[in-house]
């Protein structure tokens, strides 16, 4: 009964919730490395402040901005759906803005098998990441960032070499 009373209320406010107006920001990979055995550092460039969208310099209102890479064929970045296998992590700035208009950010990823209903989360192998992205020249990432009141804002997808990715997976340790 009380999954069915939550269920009904964040559909009413989900029509409530006010369109950003917000341009879709432009990414552009600039590197991955892996920093522990389990976390992968990628760092990227936006063309938008994406920390900033929601009441601007403090991030009053934003509650979370994730990066999201799919690993398997599931493309669907939705943040309804899970995604089985994908790189996310939270954004975070990496440093001061720099000329013509272009913000860092890096995102301290795990790469994980999610459950369809998200109750639980696992991180994948070397063996099993090797299986994922072998027959792949790229995988597609996006960043979306929530805040109260307004429907979710989603980045427009940036690509990340697999090399580059593999490589790291596969640097001894």
């Amino acid at each position: 009964m009380s999954r069915l009373i939550i269920c009904v209320l964040l559909i009413v406010c989900s029509g409530c919730a006010k369109d950003h107006s917000k341009p879709s920001a432009n990414l552009s990979f600039v590197s991955v490395k892996r920093e522990r055995t389990l976390l992968y550092d990628i760092r990227y460039q936006s063309d938008v402040d994406v920390l900033n969208l929601f009441d601007k310099g403090q991030g009053k209102g934003m509650i979370a901005g994730f990066l999201t890479c799919a690993l398997g064929d599931d493309h669907d970045f939705s943040i309804e759906k899970a995604m089985q296998f994908s790189a996310v992590g939270l954004i975070e700035s990496d440093g001061e803005p720099l000329n013509g208009g272009k913000f860092s950010y890096l995102t301290s990823a795990f790469l994980v098998e999610t459950s369809s209903s998200r109750s639980s989360e696992r991180h994948l192998s070397t063996t099993e990441l090797n299986n994922l992205l072998s027959n792949k020249s790229q995988i597609p990432c996006k960043l979306f960032v929530t805040a109260f009141g307004y429907k979710t804002y989603y980045s427009n997808a940036m690509n990340i070499p697999t090399a580059d990715l593999l490589r790291e997976i596969n640097k001894p340790e």
